[in-house]
């Protein structure tokens, strides 16, 4: 044998490019199942995984949905029952004293701004005869405001029906009616802290336990509404 046969016999093959191995295995691919031979038996579908245990009962299931509007409006009617709860707490004898510091405020006139803020509130969306009457910060007696703060919250519960009647929008504030509950609230808390510390200062503190329950809303909302279970 010659040489060049040879060295022809001896050579090893040459391997595939990678050009043409990837299109050996696309084809490869796509190439469909081969079908079971006749009489063969069919392949079973696996079982499906065990599922795992049931999810736990959210808390509050079986309870009726809340009512978001009728909660905004019980909230400030909450707010209003801690209102007159702290009025029925103050001693009566620092009603119209002046504060021994700062500006000499008084508690009488504390509460006459809660209420006329309200006031100016509803004359935006109302007429001036429609609001409530104004109470005088250097006059009013503790039953004069007691009723007009009942008076100006039933005015405020009514604007805020009004405007979740209209979708949520209250052309007098910003961005929506939410909003205006949050704010008036936050502005009476305010200052009923305010009211406290001139209690504090006259010598007549709201004792611990009541200091305490202006904040037990739950209760507060109770007596907001006795009338429901």
């Amino acid at each position: 044998m010659s040489a060049s046969k040879s060295k022809t016999a001896d050579a090893k093959p040459k391997r595939p490019s990678q050009r043409a191995a990837a299109k050996l295995a696309a084809k490869a691919a796509v190439k469909p199942a081969a079908a079971p031979a006749a009489g063969a038996p069919a392949e079973q579908p696996q079982p499906a995984a065990a599922a795992g245990p049931a999810p736990k009962p959210t808390r509050g299931r079986g309870k009726q949905p809340v009512d978001l509007g009728d909660a905004l409006v019980h909230a400030f009617e909450t707010n209003e029952r801690i209102n007159q709860y702290l009025l029925e707490q103050l001693a009566p004898e620092i009603w119209d004293l002046e504060a021994p510091v700062g500006k000499g405020r008084v508690i009488r006139g504390v509460f006459a701004h809660i209420h006329n803020v309200r006031r100016l509130w509803l004359a935006r969306r109302a007429d001036e005869a429609n609001a409530p009457a104004k109470l005088e910060r250097d006059s009013a007696t503790i039953e004069e405001t007691r009723t007009a703060l009942s008076a100006s919250c039933a005015a405020v519960t009514t604007l805020l029906r009004e405007a979740l009647a209209g979708g949520g929008h209250m052309a007098e504030f910003k961005p929506d009616v939410a909003g205006f509950v949050g704010y008036a609230i936050a502005h009476e808390a305010h200052h009923r802290g305010q009211i406290c510390i001139l209690a504090r200062l006259l010598g007549k503190p709201l004792p611990q336990a009541q200091g305490y329950e202006l904040w037990n809303w739950r209760k507060r909302a109770e007596e907001a509404r006795p009338e429901e279970p």
